[in-house]
């Protein structure tokens, strides 16, 4: 299935580096691809939930209904879906096993030859901006396009950039005219103790 490919991408993009070489908004990786950790955070919501609620408060930009994808051994760790969005656009999903919770969640975007390009580019970009206002709530919509301009800016010719908001991790790999790929994560807080 087509969603498989688009999905392996994300998996290369979280898990090969170590390091980001870039400013504010990029720090290091782990090693491991954080979502396949069993600890790893989930967002308190399920995948149905996110859809309808997403769906909802962004009308122009809506998610039709993820169908979960067969992935062999990675099954016992997480369960994956996608939904196409459209020819050029597609969403998928890390989710907890038994539960559907969202461990990860990605926007890929593939170019098209000729003048759509441009215009399927636009569509995935207002499907991040959105992504990022509803994990990010307390930014405006214009702080969620500024946040996604910086993520593309510091990524500039690199394998991929992130950034931390509050609790959610945003990782972004634009490979310009090879595609793009973006993901929000929960980030798991650690409380500091002090003696």
């Amino acid at each position: 299935m087509r969603y498989a490919a688009y999905f392996s991408l994300i998996l290369l993009c979280c898990g090969v580096a170590k390091q980001v070489n870039a400013h504010p908004v990029s720090m290091p990786l782990p090693e491991t691809t954080p979502y396949l950790s069993p600890d790893a955070p989930t967002f308190e919501l399920t995948i149905t939930q996110f859809r309808q609620q997403f769906s909802q408060q962004f009308p122009t930009t809506p998610l039709q209904e993820f169908r979960a994808i067969k992935t062999g051994s990675m099954q016992k760790l997480v369960t994956i879906a996608a939904t196409k969005i459209s020819e050029t656009v597609y969403a998928s999903t890390a989710l907890e096993v038994g539960t559907a919770k969202i461990k990860s969640i990605q926007l890929t975007w593939l170019p098209v030859p000729g003048n759509q390009a441009t215009v399927s580019r636009q569509q995935a970009m207002s499907y991040i901006t959105n992504i990022i206002h509803f994990f990010s709530p307390q930014l405006t919509t214009k702080q969620c396009r500024e946040h996604l301009e910086q993520l593309l800016t510091v990524g500039k010719g690199k394998a991929y950039t992130l950034s931390n908001e509050g609790a959610v991790r945003y990782i972004l790999s634009d490979k310009g005219e090879g595609g793009m790929t973006f993901a929000a994560e929960p980030v798991k807080l650690i409380l500091s103790e002090t003696k």
